[in-house]
């Protein structure tokens, strides 16, 4: 199948860089000069709290990896309901804000097309055409969207960049004195002033999360390109309006609806002026255009997550959920229709505002969530202090902000709130399984991250993990957690129309029919739980997963933590080559080869050297092959990816000699019109117990599965299951399901 192409990290910090910078900036110089350039004193705090909730959603990335962003770090701590309150908060503040940048934009492109602003009705339809504009572009998926802001991102960079290079040549010490307090506030009031302000100017660090899953190696990118963007963005933000404040006169300076083009009239000349005036539109425009896809990806992660209506996950061949895009364009051109009234420029300050608290109020439940996090990971008590001393600043500085943005925009967010808890009542029964006995866990999990901030301050932290057994929350909840990696084809996948399918699923579906008759529950319910491969097992300790139905290997070193069912799949490493791979290639891989043995020197190894293989990282081939390459000596040149899909690609690109990893998980990776440029070899180079994972210590819940699976093999039923998902049921593999099977 066709890989949809993601962002890079240098992609991706163009992404948060845009999102801050496009339309915050532009405007920032004007808005301080209307307090002074006291209100210069703000960045001291906002740059410090910026950055201290940037490493805090960088710590967060490192722990969860799961697709949602900051509504998956608050469902750590807080379950579903945290994560759909985080979710709709941060959902609707995106919707807010892009209709905001659209004002803006309406506004810099007055100035060349002053019709566009000639009338309210002018304005509104100019907003909704920019809006619908940037929304189409974003229909040529994750890539495109990172190459267009990365072009987009210099409207912002080389104005203001420039500016805070060479603009202290034009900085008279004099005009900055006098703007320094125009108003005579104290210096309390005059940086309390600003901090909703300069907020504005960075909302957006957390954009890098919110589209993790476009993202390549997301484990590693999305915490670089959070802090770099959010350093970056600082260091340009504190230059730029500190000496622009030196060039433009105060009062000149307040009254600009182009402050930066206005600079460079000062410094130079008019057209100089104009010129930074376009550039300033082309930034703001390569902003909404970044928006739009986060708030975007954000409903794809929650609708995938039965948060939302399922037509959000819906994709086209690059990766875009168009549909949802559509839906999203249509509500944005709603909000649209308020700037229909002569005070627009209340109106949009009204929105800014309201987008600021309905910001921030995600940060700070996301981010509590980063001890809960910490302590599952078991990190080590240095980096604990270390990053719960960073959280303390993150989350006072983002309380703070509350406080400075106002008592109106506050009463709007709780507003807001109030309708989120309105509709997370109608979805709450969707997640009963957790909301009954796993409502308990989730307070508790819940009075946890409170907790922690107590143990900062000298009080105890300590984990309670709930005691009910899976039978009996099964029961008493009538559903059953199934986990499954919607990408793990063949052994689960999930369809268009939402169902899941394949060899695991359709095992879990016949241990559910058990668990009915066991418990007398023939209304069962079965709540399929999408999970990713970094955090599967981490869902089943945590308690948010009954059964893993996506077989993996049930290794040694992670019986520590999960329990495993009897065997389901006999797996094993195998080496996957292009169709036209030479010959002494294929021999020196196959299950009886011509060239033998393989050590440093001897032929094989010749073959073997100077190649480049791949493994899927964090997998047991990845082990494998770096153990067996170091063992034999030989010198060939090893890669990790992401995933299969991946791998292959690579392999078709010639970037790669061969790719290393389980037949079955490879197959699932193709399809009828590329299995042809691949040939899978027959040598076993591993042998691999496949099982479903379930908690520790669930005898009883392991013996309903084991007996379940144990009375299917020797079914036709079950060979036909087989050959449908996986292929033919050879001897080879009666022989592994005969001896995998305990007697009765």
């Amino acid at each position: 199948m066709q890989e949809q192409k993601k962002m890079n990290l240098i992609q991706l910090t163009f992404i948060v860089a845009v999102n801050m910078m496009g339309s915050g900036i532009i405007m920032l110089p004007t808005n301080m000069a209307q307090v002074g350039a006291i209100s210069l004193l703000s960045w001291v705090v906002t740059a410090v709290g910026s950055m201290a909730i940037a490493y805090g959603f960088a710590q967060a990335g490192i722990f969860n990896q799961r697709t949602g962003g900051m509504a998956a770090y608050a469902e750590d701590a807080y379950g579903k309901d945290g994560y759909f309150q985080v979710f709709i908060l941060y959902f609707l503040s995106l919707a807010i804000g892009n209709v905001a940048i659209g004002i803006s934009a309406v506004g810099y492109l007055a100035t060349f097309f002053p019709g566009m602003n000639a009338t309210p009705i002018a304005t509104c339809m100019s907003v909704i055409a920019l809006l619908w504009l940037t929304t189409v572009a974003n229909f040529g998926g994750p890539s495109l969207t990172g190459k267009i802001g990365s072009v987009t991102v210099w409207g912002v960079i080389i104005p203001v960049g420039a500016i805070s290079l060479i603009g202290w040549f034009w900085f008279s010490s004099d005009t900055f004195a006098a703007a320094w307090n125009p108003k005579g506030l104290s210096l309390g009031e005059g940086m309390g002033s600003s901090i909703s302000l300069t907020l504005w100017a960075f909302l957006g660090m957390e954009s890098a999360a919110q589209n993790s899953s476009a993202v390549e190696d997301p484990k590693k990118n999305v915490p670089l390109a959070c802090l770099f963007g959010t350093l970056g963005a600082a260091v340009i933000y504190v230059l730029s309006t500190t000496v622009i404040q030196g060039i433009v006169p105060n009062a000149e300076l307040a009254a600009s609806t182009g402050p930066f083009g206005l600079a460079y009239e000062h410094m130079f000349n008019p057209t100089i002026g104009r010129i930074i005036m376009a550039l300033a539109v082309l930034a703001c425009l390569g902003s909404l255009l970044g928006w739009q896809f986060t708030i975007a990806q954000t409903g794809k992660s929650a609708a995938e997550d039965r948060m939302f209506p399922q037509l959000f996950t819906k994709v086209n061949r690059m990766g875009a959920p168009v549909i949802g895009m559509i839906v999203l364009g249509v509500v944005q051109t709603g909000l649209a229709l308020m700037t229909i009234s002569p005070t627009l420029s209340e109106q949009f300050s009204a929105l800014v505002n309201l987008a600021v608290v309905t910001n921030v109020l995600p940060y700070i439940v996301s981010l509590s969530a980063l001890v809960v996090m910490m302590r599952a990971a078991k990190v080590a008590d240095g980096v604990f202090k270390r990053n719960v001393f960073i959280l303390v600043i993150a989350l006072a500085y983002s309380v703070f902000a509350l406080y400075a943005s106002g008592k109106d925009a506050v009463m709007g967010g709780m507003l807001v709130v109030g309708i989120a808890y309105s509709i997370w009542g109608f979805l709450a029964p969707r997640f009963s399984s957790s909301a009954s006995a796993g409502a308990a866990a989730g307070g508790a999990r819940a009075a946890k991250a409170v907790a922690m901030m107590a143990v900062f301050f000298g009080a105890a932290f300590s984990a309670q993990p709930s005691s009910a057994g899976t039978l009996d929350r099964v029961k008493e909840t009538g559903h059953i957690k199934l986990g499954y990696l919607a990408d793990g084809a063949p052994f689960t996948k999930r369809s268009d129309s939402g169902a899941v399918d394949g060899f695991g699923a359709a095992l879990c579906q016949v241990i559910a029919e058990q668990v009915k008759t066991q418990l007398a529950l023939p209304d069962l319910t079965l709540d399929w739980v999408p999970v990713t491969g970094d955090n599967a097992l981490r869902e089943i300790r945590a308690g948010n997963v009954d059964l893993l139905c996506t077989p993996v290997s049930a290794a040694l070193t992670r019986r520590q933590d999960v329990a495993f069912s009897i065997a389901v799949f006999p797996g094993g490493v195998r080496a996957v080559l292009r169709a036209d791979t030479a010959a002494a290639l294929r021999q020196a891989l196959a299950e009886h080869p011509d060239i033998r043995p393989v050590w440093r020197g001897s032929p094989a190894s010749k073959v073997l050297g100077q190649k480049t293989f791949a493994a899927v990282e964090g997998s047991t081939a990845q082990k494998w092959l770096t153990s067996q390459l170091a063992t034999l000596q030989i010198d060939a040149k090893t890669t990790f990816v992401a995933d299969y899909g991946a791998g292959l690609q690579q392999l078709r690109d010639g970037k790669i000699d061969a790719l290393f990893g389980d037949r079955t998980y490879v197959l699932g990776a193709m399809d009828s019109k590329t299995s042809q440029d691949f040939v899978i070899g027959d040598r076993l180079f591993t042998h691999e117990a496949y099982a479903l994972a379930l908690g520790r210590n669930e005898d009883d819940f392991r013996l309903v599965v084991d007996r379940s699976l144990s009375q299917l093999y020797p079914t036709n039923g079950f060979r036909e299951l087989y050959k449908k998902w996986i292929g033919e049921f050879d001897n080879a593999t009666q022989t592994f399901f005969l001896w995998s099977t305990p007697p009765q």
